[in-house]
């Protein structure tokens, strides 16, 4: 009689387990675009969205901030507008 409430039970337990982790979403990762570098501990926290959340983060502990060097979404490539940089060589007329 034992044995049969255990496995019962064993089963009843296993069941839940399967329906609560069958219903569970997986939580969605975002890619941030920034990234903070810290100087005195050496590590790179890429949790920000814009330069400016991660240079407040940065103010007083001492360290930088630059683009995600990982990021492969088209929104962490850089831009370039027309016009801007070099300018060719005016030609002789």
């Amino acid at each position: 009689m034992s044995k049969t409430i255990a496995f019962s039970t064993i089963a009843v337990v296993a069941l839940a387990g399967a329906a609560f982790f069958g219903s569970a979403d997986p939580s969605a990762a975002k890619n941030y675009e920034y990234c903070r570098y810290d100087y005195v501990s050496r590590m790179q926290s890429c949790s920000f969205d814009t330069m400016e959340q991660c240079l407040a983060s940065a103010s007083g502990r001492g360290g930088t901030c630059s683009r995600d060097p990982f990021l492969t979404e088209a929104s962490g490539s850089y831009a370039y507008a027309k016009g801007h940089g070099r300018r060719p060589a005016p030609r002789p007329e």
